[in-house]
């Protein structure tokens, strides 16, 4: 996000609006730069790296290339809320049956032409698993470029630990998807 940028937190705000604000803030940067973005995240980061790559940039602003976000790389991501619902938490997050498929991009046309990677904890729980696998799967089989992997021996806060060597997979897989010829916008142009 840009510098000084924050999102807000549940509960005083939905979920839907979190991502509403991470769309605002990519299309800002995009009306900035010109450029396109890969986006990775871990937990709700992956949540909204999964978010962003899915979403239909031009519906939100017809100037804007409909490749904003070509690639997202999420850790520990959830992309099926539904099973939160009914839980305590829920209520926090302000989530009933329908909200919770609002904002599951599972439940969301596949990205088709772009790039998504879901990689979680081997030691994490099923659920992080699933919806990981099944999230790659899915999009897999729509026409997205997907990659799954349970990294052996981390679990939900541990996976994230490669990501301060410069010598590890997860680190060169986000460098490969940043040089990629389709992140440098040289056939974006930007939104007046």
């Amino acid at each position: 996000m840009p510098m000084g940028w924050r999102w807000d937190l549940c509960p005083e705000v939905t979920l839907a609006e979190i991502i509403d604000q991470i769309r605002r803030a990519c299309l800002f940067l995009w009306l900035r730069t010109g450029q396109r973005m890969m986006i990775y995240g871990h937990s709700a980061g992956g949540h909204l790296a999964g978010a962003m790559v899915a979403t239909d940039w031009q519906a939100r602003y017809p100037k804007a290339p409909p490749d904003l976000v070509p690639a997202a790389y999420s850790i520990s991501g959830l992309f099926d809320l539904t099973p939160l619902v009914g839980i305590p938490m829920a209520q926090d997050l302000r989530l009933d049956e329908a909200e919770a498929r609002r904002v599951s991009p599972l439940f969301w046309p596949a990205p088709k032409g772009r790039t998504f990677d879901a990689v979680a904890g081997a030691l994490e729980s099923s659920e992080f698993l699933r919806q990981s696998r099944t999230l790659a799967e899915q999009w897999g089989t729509a026409g997205v470029q997907t990659r799954y992997e349970a990294i052996a021996g981390t679990n939900h806060f541990t996976v994230i630990d490669g990501l301060a060597d410069p010598q590890n997979a997860m680190v060169a897989r986000l460098a490969e998807l940043a040089s990629r010829p389709e992140m440098t916008g040289a056939s974006a142009k930007r939104g007046g």
